[in-house]
Protein backbone atom coordinates (compact mmCIF):
# COMPACT_ATOMS: atom_id res chain seq x y z
CA UNK A 1 0.00 0.00 0.00
CA UNK A 2 1.36 3.72 -1.12
CA UNK A 3 0.43 7.06 -1.06
CA UNK A 4 -1.29 8.61 -4.12
CA UNK A 5 -1.13 12.50 -5.02
CA UNK A 6 -4.70 13.25 -6.33
CA UNK A 7 -6.02 16.17 -8.24
CA UNK A 8 -9.41 16.24 -8.40
CA UNK A 9 -12.80 18.75 -9.12
CA UNK A 10 -16.17 18.79 -6.38
CA UNK A 11 -19.40 19.27 -7.87
CA UNK A 12 -19.28 22.78 -8.01
CA UNK A 13 -16.14 22.80 -9.87
CA UNK A 14 -13.72 23.74 -7.36
CA UNK A 15 -10.55 22.09 -7.42
CA UNK A 16 -8.73 19.80 -4.71
CA UNK A 17 -6.01 18.30 -4.17
CA UNK A 18 -4.44 15.98 -1.26
CA UNK A 19 -3.14 12.76 -0.56
CA UNK A 20 -4.27 9.12 0.11
CA UNK A 21 -4.03 5.93 0.86
CA UNK A 22 -4.04 2.61 -1.49
CA UNK A 23 -2.75 -0.20 -3.33
CA UNK A 24 -3.52 0.74 -7.09
CA UNK A 25 -4.93 4.24 -9.03
CA UNK A 26 -8.12 2.40 -9.69
CA UNK A 27 -9.02 2.13 -5.64
CA UNK A 28 -7.75 5.90 -4.99
CA UNK A 29 -10.34 7.02 -7.87
CA UNK A 30 -12.99 4.81 -6.28
CA UNK A 31 -12.64 6.27 -3.09
CA UNK A 32 -12.34 9.73 -4.50
CA UNK A 33 -15.58 9.18 -6.22
CA UNK A 34 -17.22 7.99 -2.84
CA UNK A 35 -16.11 11.52 -1.77
CA UNK A 36 -18.44 13.34 -4.44
CA UNK A 37 -14.85 14.14 -6.16
CA UNK A 38 -14.18 13.64 -9.80
CA UNK A 39 -10.20 12.58 -10.55
CA UNK A 40 -8.71 14.44 -12.94
CA UNK A 41 -5.19 12.98 -12.14
CA UNK A 42 -3.63 10.22 -9.76
CA UNK A 43 0.32 9.60 -9.37
CA UNK A 44 1.81 7.43 -6.75
CA UNK A 45 3.99 9.71 -4.63
CA UNK A 46 7.49 9.03 -4.98
CA UNK A 47 9.62 8.26 -1.93
CA UNK A 48 13.14 9.20 -2.93
CA UNK A 49 15.24 11.07 -0.99
CA UNK A 50 15.84 14.47 -2.53
CA UNK A 51 19.35 16.74 -1.73
CA UNK A 52 18.47 20.24 -1.13
CA UNK A 53 20.61 22.87 -3.46
CA UNK A 54 21.11 26.30 -2.73
CA UNK A 55 19.81 27.74 -6.03
CA UNK A 56 16.88 26.06 -5.33
CA UNK A 57 15.56 28.62 -2.52
CA UNK A 58 13.22 30.98 -3.93
CA UNK A 59 12.71 33.98 -1.38
CA UNK A 60 10.43 35.73 -4.13
CA UNK A 61 7.68 33.87 -6.20
CA UNK A 62 9.02 32.40 -9.30
CA UNK A 63 9.32 33.58 -12.44
CA UNK A 64 8.84 32.76 -16.03
CA UNK A 65 11.06 34.38 -18.92
CA UNK A 66 9.04 36.23 -21.05
CA UNK A 67 10.23 35.00 -24.13
CA UNK A 68 8.82 31.60 -23.15
CA UNK A 69 5.54 33.38 -22.89
CA UNK A 70 5.42 34.59 -25.97
CA UNK A 71 6.46 31.56 -27.57
CA UNK A 72 3.36 29.90 -25.66
CA UNK A 73 1.11 31.95 -26.88
CA UNK A 74 2.56 32.46 -30.47
CA UNK A 75 2.80 28.76 -30.89
CA UNK A 76 -0.60 28.34 -29.53
CA UNK A 77 -2.38 30.60 -31.87
CA UNK A 78 -0.57 29.06 -34.76
CA UNK A 79 -2.24 25.56 -33.60
CA UNK A 80 -5.33 26.66 -33.18
CA UNK A 81 -5.75 28.33 -36.20
CA UNK A 82 -5.15 25.26 -37.90
CA UNK A 83 -8.24 23.46 -36.37
CA UNK A 84 -6.44 21.60 -33.54
CA UNK A 85 -8.27 21.47 -30.09
CA UNK A 86 -6.93 23.37 -27.31
CA UNK A 87 -6.15 20.34 -25.19
CA UNK A 88 -4.10 18.90 -28.01
CA UNK A 89 -2.74 22.14 -28.84
CA UNK A 90 -1.66 22.97 -24.95
CA UNK A 91 -0.32 19.44 -25.02
CA UNK A 92 1.98 20.16 -28.09
CA UNK A 93 3.20 22.92 -26.94
CA UNK A 94 4.22 22.31 -23.52
CA UNK A 95 6.72 19.58 -24.78
CA UNK A 96 8.73 22.20 -25.92
CA UNK A 97 9.75 24.32 -23.27
CA UNK A 98 12.99 23.05 -20.28
CA UNK A 99 12.07 25.60 -17.91
CA UNK A 100 10.33 23.19 -15.00
CA UNK A 101 8.24 26.45 -13.62
CA UNK A 102 6.68 26.87 -17.05
CA UNK A 103 6.82 23.33 -17.46
CA UNK A 104 4.96 22.33 -14.33
CA UNK A 105 2.47 25.31 -14.51
CA UNK A 106 1.88 24.24 -17.71
CA UNK A 107 1.07 21.02 -16.95
CA UNK A 108 -1.43 21.76 -14.19
CA UNK A 109 -3.25 23.92 -16.90
CA UNK A 110 -3.66 21.40 -19.06
CA UNK A 111 -4.83 18.99 -16.10
CA UNK A 112 -7.40 22.16 -15.73
CA UNK A 113 -8.51 22.43 -19.22
CA UNK A 114 -8.93 18.41 -19.50
CA UNK A 115 -11.48 18.65 -16.46
CA UNK A 116 -13.91 20.93 -18.45
CA UNK A 117 -12.47 24.38 -17.05
CA UNK A 118 -12.60 27.09 -18.75
CA UNK A 119 -8.76 28.14 -20.33
CA UNK A 120 -8.84 31.70 -18.83
CA UNK A 121 -9.75 29.79 -15.47
CA UNK A 122 -6.74 27.68 -15.91
CA UNK A 123 -4.43 30.62 -16.45
CA UNK A 124 -5.52 31.96 -13.51
CA UNK A 125 -4.21 29.25 -11.23
CA UNK A 126 -0.68 31.06 -12.42
CA UNK A 127 -1.41 34.66 -11.63
CA UNK A 128 2.26 34.80 -10.62
CA UNK A 129 3.35 33.70 -14.35
CA UNK A 130 0.13 35.20 -16.47
CA UNK A 131 -1.09 38.82 -15.52
CA UNK A 132 -4.68 39.90 -15.10
CA UNK A 133 -4.62 41.20 -18.52
CA UNK A 134 -3.98 37.75 -20.14
CA UNK A 135 -6.13 36.54 -18.13
CA UNK A 136 -9.37 38.80 -19.13
CA UNK A 137 -8.58 38.73 -22.82
CA UNK A 138 -8.65 35.35 -22.99
CA UNK A 139 -11.95 35.33 -21.17
CA UNK A 140 -13.42 38.24 -23.38
CA UNK A 141 -11.97 35.89 -26.80
CA UNK A 142 -13.90 32.66 -25.00
CA UNK A 143 -17.02 34.48 -24.61
CA UNK A 144 -17.13 36.19 -28.19
CA UNK A 145 -14.79 33.97 -30.08
CA UNK A 146 -11.26 34.20 -32.21
CA UNK A 147 -8.85 33.17 -29.75
CA UNK A 148 -6.26 32.34 -31.44
CA UNK A 149 -6.25 36.10 -32.83
CA UNK A 150 -6.31 37.29 -28.99
CA UNK A 151 -3.14 34.94 -28.04
CA UNK A 152 -1.51 36.38 -31.23
CA UNK A 153 -2.30 39.64 -29.61
CA UNK A 154 -1.15 38.53 -25.96
CA UNK A 155 1.91 37.70 -27.60
CA UNK A 156 2.66 40.43 -29.59
CA UNK A 157 1.92 42.91 -26.34
CA UNK A 158 4.05 40.49 -24.28
CA UNK A 159 6.89 41.19 -25.95
CA UNK A 160 6.68 44.86 -26.40
CA UNK A 161 6.91 44.97 -22.92
CA UNK A 162 9.88 42.52 -22.60
CA UNK A 163 11.89 44.83 -24.95
CA UNK A 164 10.37 47.90 -22.60
CA UNK A 165 12.31 45.97 -20.29
CA UNK A 166 15.20 45.35 -21.85
CA UNK A 167 16.18 48.82 -22.83
CA UNK A 168 15.65 50.08 -19.36
CA UNK A 169 18.00 47.87 -18.08
CA UNK A 170 20.48 48.30 -20.90
CA UNK A 171 20.33 51.83 -20.42
CA UNK A 172 21.38 51.76 -16.86
CA UNK A 173 23.39 48.49 -16.63
CA UNK A 174 26.92 50.23 -17.63
CA UNK A 175 26.34 52.98 -15.06
CA UNK A 176 25.32 50.32 -12.67
CA UNK A 177 28.76 48.78 -12.80
CA UNK A 178 30.82 51.45 -12.57
CA UNK A 179 29.15 52.75 -9.77
CA UNK A 180 29.26 50.02 -8.31
CA UNK A 181 33.23 49.21 -9.16
CA UNK A 182 34.09 52.62 -7.54
CA UNK A 183 31.97 52.24 -4.30
CA UNK A 184 34.71 49.15 -3.61
CA UNK A 185 38.02 51.37 -4.67
CA UNK A 186 36.84 53.51 -3.02
CA UNK A 187 35.61 51.83 0.24
CA UNK A 188 39.67 50.60 -0.13
CA UNK A 189 41.06 53.93 -0.02
CA UNK A 190 38.92 55.12 2.99
CA UNK A 191 39.74 51.65 4.92
CA UNK A 192 43.05 50.79 3.98
CA UNK A 193 44.97 53.10 1.99
CA UNK A 194 44.04 56.62 4.05
CA UNK A 195 45.01 55.02 7.74
CA UNK A 196 48.32 53.96 6.37
CA UNK A 197 48.95 57.67 4.94
CA UNK A 198 48.03 58.72 8.35
CA UNK A 199 50.46 57.02 9.90
CA UNK A 200 53.39 58.23 7.30
CA UNK A 201 51.84 61.61 7.70
CA UNK A 202 52.38 61.30 12.12
CA UNK A 203 55.66 60.32 11.76
CA UNK A 204 56.74 63.50 10.12
CA UNK A 205 55.00 65.64 12.39
CA UNK A 206 54.34 68.36 9.97
CA UNK A 207 50.91 70.42 10.21
CA UNK A 208 48.47 68.59 6.93
CA UNK A 209 46.25 71.08 4.48
CA UNK A 210 42.96 70.97 5.91
CA UNK A 211 41.24 68.86 3.20
CA UNK A 212 44.04 66.22 3.51
CA UNK A 213 43.03 66.75 7.77
CA UNK A 214 39.48 66.24 6.76
CA UNK A 215 39.89 63.13 4.44
CA UNK A 216 41.62 61.45 7.01
CA UNK A 217 39.03 62.40 10.21
CA UNK A 218 36.61 61.16 7.98
CA UNK A 219 38.52 57.72 7.13
CA UNK A 220 38.76 57.24 11.20
CA UNK A 221 35.35 58.37 12.16
CA UNK A 222 34.26 55.53 9.27
CA UNK A 223 36.60 53.06 10.70
CA UNK A 224 35.57 53.63 14.35
CA UNK A 225 32.18 53.60 13.74
CA UNK A 226 31.51 50.74 11.42
CA UNK A 227 29.17 49.05 13.10
CA UNK A 228 27.09 51.78 13.69
CA UNK A 229 27.08 52.96 10.36
CA UNK A 230 26.15 49.27 9.21
CA UNK A 231 22.98 49.04 11.82
CA UNK A 232 22.31 52.61 10.80
CA UNK A 233 22.31 51.69 7.41
CA UNK A 234 20.49 48.75 7.42
CA UNK A 235 17.90 50.61 9.55
CA UNK A 236 17.10 52.79 6.51
CA UNK A 237 17.03 50.70 4.22
CA UNK A 238 14.56 48.68 6.23
CA UNK A 239 12.46 51.72 7.35
CA UNK A 240 12.52 52.66 3.39
CA UNK A 241 11.14 48.83 2.50
CA UNK A 242 8.34 49.35 5.22
CA UNK A 243 7.05 52.65 4.13
CA UNK A 244 7.11 51.46 0.52
CA UNK A 245 5.33 48.43 1.44
CA UNK A 246 2.99 50.43 3.47
CA UNK A 247 -0.64 51.66 1.21
CA UNK A 248 0.29 55.56 2.26
CA UNK A 249 3.93 55.10 1.48
CA UNK A 250 3.79 52.77 -1.86
CA UNK A 251 0.68 55.68 -2.72
CA UNK A 252 3.17 58.20 -2.29
CA UNK A 253 6.17 56.74 -3.70
CA UNK A 254 3.85 55.73 -7.18
CA UNK A 255 2.70 59.16 -6.94
CA UNK A 256 5.68 61.59 -7.62
CA UNK A 257 7.94 59.13 -8.91
CA UNK A 258 7.01 60.88 -12.15
CA UNK A 259 9.11 63.65 -11.33
CA UNK A 260 12.50 62.66 -10.42
CA UNK A 261 14.67 64.68 -13.01
CA UNK A 262 15.43 62.49 -16.07
CA UNK A 263 13.97 59.00 -14.88
CA UNK A 264 10.71 60.28 -14.51
CA UNK A 265 10.13 61.69 -17.97
CA UNK A 266 10.53 58.47 -19.07
CA UNK A 267 8.70 56.21 -16.03
CA UNK A 268 6.05 58.18 -17.76
CA UNK A 269 6.12 57.75 -21.17
CA UNK A 270 6.57 54.16 -20.70
CA UNK A 271 3.41 54.26 -18.46
CA UNK A 272 1.06 56.01 -20.96
CA UNK A 273 2.36 53.53 -23.87
CA UNK A 274 1.47 50.45 -21.90
CA UNK A 275 -1.96 52.36 -20.17
CA UNK A 276 -3.30 52.89 -23.57
CA UNK A 277 -1.71 49.91 -25.67
CA UNK A 278 -3.37 47.28 -22.51
CA UNK A 279 -7.10 49.62 -23.19
CA UNK A 280 -6.71 49.34 -26.61
CA UNK A 281 -6.07 45.59 -26.84
CA UNK A 282 -8.74 44.77 -24.86
CA UNK A 283 -11.40 47.18 -26.81
CA UNK A 284 -10.64 45.50 -29.66
CA UNK A 285 -11.36 42.23 -27.78
CA UNK A 286 -14.58 43.82 -26.83
CA UNK A 287 -14.39 43.85 -23.48
CA UNK A 288 -16.10 46.52 -21.67
CA UNK A 289 -14.59 50.03 -21.35
CA UNK A 290 -15.28 50.27 -17.50
CA UNK A 291 -13.85 46.47 -17.00
CA UNK A 292 -10.87 47.31 -19.52
CA UNK A 293 -10.16 50.65 -17.53
CA UNK A 294 -9.42 48.66 -14.37
CA UNK A 295 -7.22 46.19 -15.91
CA UNK A 296 -5.12 48.60 -17.55
CA UNK A 297 -4.90 49.90 -13.71
CA UNK A 298 -4.19 46.72 -12.48
CA UNK A 299 -1.54 46.17 -15.07
CA UNK A 300 0.06 49.72 -14.83
CA UNK A 301 1.79 48.25 -11.16
CA UNK A 302 0.90 52.26 -9.87
CA UNK A 303 -1.31 52.19 -6.78
CA UNK A 304 -1.65 56.01 -7.93
CA UNK A 305 -2.88 55.11 -11.74
CA UNK A 306 -4.85 52.36 -10.18
CA UNK A 307 -6.82 54.58 -7.71
CA UNK A 308 -7.12 57.23 -11.00
CA UNK A 309 -8.39 54.66 -13.56
CA UNK A 310 -11.00 52.91 -10.60
CA UNK A 311 -12.36 56.98 -9.98
CA UNK A 312 -12.74 57.05 -13.66
CA UNK A 313 -14.52 53.81 -14.30
CA UNK A 314 -17.22 54.53 -11.69
CA UNK A 315 -17.33 58.13 -13.48
CA UNK A 316 -17.92 56.65 -17.09
CA UNK A 317 -20.82 54.01 -15.50
CA UNK A 318 -22.70 57.20 -14.41
CA UNK A 319 -22.72 58.45 -18.27
CA UNK A 320 -19.32 60.54 -18.67
CA UNK A 321 -17.11 60.48 -21.56
CA UNK A 322 -13.49 58.57 -21.16
CA UNK A 323 -11.26 61.38 -22.44
CA UNK A 324 -13.26 64.39 -20.30
CA UNK A 325 -12.40 62.20 -16.91
CA UNK A 326 -8.68 61.94 -18.20
CA UNK A 327 -8.76 65.30 -18.56
CA UNK A 328 -9.12 66.06 -15.31
CA UNK A 329 -5.59 64.20 -14.57
CA UNK A 330 -3.68 66.35 -16.85
CA UNK A 331 -0.55 65.84 -14.49
CA UNK A 332 -0.94 62.08 -15.77
CA UNK A 333 -2.68 62.28 -18.90
CA UNK A 334 -1.42 65.03 -21.23
CA UNK A 335 -4.09 67.27 -22.69
CA UNK A 336 -3.16 65.55 -26.27
CA UNK A 337 -4.30 62.04 -24.63
CA UNK A 338 -7.45 63.41 -23.58
CA UNK A 339 -8.19 65.58 -26.61
CA UNK A 340 -7.12 62.14 -28.94
CA UNK A 341 -9.57 59.66 -26.77
CA UNK A 342 -11.81 62.42 -26.96
CA UNK A 343 -11.75 62.47 -30.65
CA UNK A 344 -11.93 58.74 -31.29
CA UNK A 345 -15.04 58.09 -28.99
CA UNK A 346 -16.89 60.77 -30.97
CA UNK A 347 -15.93 59.48 -34.13
CA UNK A 348 -16.41 55.29 -33.16
CA UNK A 349 -12.58 54.67 -33.09
CA UNK A 350 -11.65 55.03 -29.77
CA UNK A 351 -9.15 51.50 -30.01
CA UNK A 352 -7.48 53.07 -33.29
CA UNK A 353 -6.71 56.46 -31.38
CA UNK A 354 -5.54 54.13 -28.51
CA UNK A 355 -3.16 52.55 -30.52
CA UNK A 356 -1.94 55.49 -31.79
CA UNK A 357 -1.18 57.49 -28.35
CA UNK A 358 0.23 54.29 -27.74
CA UNK A 359 2.56 54.20 -30.77
CA UNK A 360 3.61 57.93 -30.17
CA UNK A 361 4.74 57.19 -26.66
CA UNK A 362 6.52 54.83 -27.07
CA UNK A 363 8.56 56.72 -29.99
CA UNK A 364 8.80 59.06 -27.15
CA UNK A 365 10.27 56.68 -24.91
CA UNK A 366 12.59 55.12 -27.11
CA UNK A 367 14.17 58.10 -28.20
CA UNK A 368 14.55 58.95 -24.17
CA UNK A 369 16.31 56.01 -23.50
CA UNK A 370 18.72 56.36 -26.44
CA UNK A 371 19.27 59.77 -25.60
CA UNK A 372 19.46 58.80 -21.35
CA UNK A 373 22.24 55.64 -22.57
CA UNK A 374 24.36 58.18 -24.41
CA UNK A 375 24.52 60.90 -21.90
CA UNK A 376 24.45 59.26 -18.64
CA UNK A 377 27.52 56.85 -19.07
CA UNK A 378 30.07 60.48 -19.64
CA UNK A 379 28.49 62.10 -16.71
CA UNK A 380 29.06 58.65 -14.37
CA UNK A 381 32.22 58.94 -15.81
CA UNK A 382 33.45 62.50 -15.72
CA UNK A 383 31.58 62.76 -11.55
CA UNK A 384 34.06 59.68 -10.43
CA UNK A 385 36.79 61.15 -12.44
CA UNK A 386 36.57 64.63 -10.33
CA UNK A 387 36.13 62.55 -7.42
CA UNK A 388 39.13 60.71 -7.68
CA UNK A 389 41.02 63.30 -8.55
CA UNK A 390 40.60 64.98 -5.51
CA UNK A 391 41.38 61.88 -3.39
CA UNK A 392 44.54 61.92 -5.54
CA UNK A 393 45.24 65.35 -4.67
CA UNK A 394 44.10 65.56 -1.30
CA UNK A 395 46.66 62.51 -0.50
CA UNK A 396 49.78 63.81 -1.96
CA UNK A 397 49.25 67.25 -1.37
CA UNK A 398 51.59 67.32 2.02
CA UNK A 399 53.98 65.35 0.14
CA UNK A 400 54.70 68.01 -2.44
CA UNK A 401 55.00 70.83 0.17
CA UNK A 402 57.05 68.45 2.49
CA UNK A 403 59.09 67.64 -0.86
CA UNK A 404 59.08 71.90 -1.61
CA UNK A 405 60.57 72.71 2.15
CA UNK A 406 63.14 69.97 1.72
CA UNK A 407 64.70 71.92 -1.06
Amino acid sequence: MGNFRYIAVDMKGKRQEGTLGGYTREEVSAELRKRGLKPVSVEPVRGKKRSWKLSEINLTPPKVNPALKVIFFRELSTLLDAGIQLVDAISIVQLQFDDKIFQDALGDILVFVKAGHPFSDALAEHKNIFPGFVISLVHAAEMGGGLDQILSQIAIYIEKEDDVRKRLNSAVAYPKFIAGFFAVVLAGVMFGLMPKFADIFDSFGAKLPASTQIMIDISEFMSTYIVLEAIIGGGIWIGFKAFKSSPGGRMFIDKHIFKLPVAGHIIHKSLISRFAKTLSVLIRAEVSIINALKIAGDTSDNVYIKQITENIATQIAHGRSLGGQLAKYNDIFPVMVSSMISVGEKSGALAVMLEKISEFHEADFNASVDKLSKTIEPIVMGGLGVIISIIVVTLYLPIFQMSSAIH
